[in-house]
């Protein structure tokens, strides 16, 4: 059995109109699991924000295509990326990493005619055969 402690990353930035940019947390020397993600879209963002949030096994931060990795949206679903306008998003989203050393990335691509925040928590897991053997980090 697999336990270990939440630990949520905070992502925050503005992206320029009709552009894109890539937010990169710290190195995970872990495995790891995704629980929740959270996002929110100020008013006027009018869904023209896409918020796509990926797993690498690299640092780079491309601003001008994906990031390398996978994203953990396509893993199990129809849409690719979250969008909104004016509301707050949460929702689960279990996907395991068994590879140390990788990156959560969140992937901006604003399509509008103005700047956008990003505002994103994602909360991972983790993961460790034993509570004790968990390395410290």
């Amino acid at each position: 059995m697999y336990t270990g402690r939440l630990v949520t990353i905070s992502f925050f930035g503005m992206v320029a109109a009709n552009s894109k940019k890539t937010l990169v947390s710290k190195r995970l020397n872990v495995p790891f699991a995704t629980r929740i993600v959270r996002c929110s879209f100020p008013p006027g963002v009018n869904r023209l924000m896409k918020l796509y949030f990926f797993v690498s096994p690299d640092e780079v931060a491309p601003t001008t295509k994906e990031p390398t990795g996978y994203n953990i949206l396509a893993q199990t679903g129809q849409a690719v990326y979250i969008t909104g306008d004016n509301e707050s998003k949460k929702f689960p989203m279990e996907i395991e990493e068994f590879t140390k050393g990788r990156y959560v990335k969140v992937y901006a691509v604003n399509e509008d005619t103005y700047e956008h925040t990003i505002d994103v928590q994602i909360t991972i897991e983790f993961l460790y055969l034993l509570p004790e053997a968990a390395p410290e980090l």
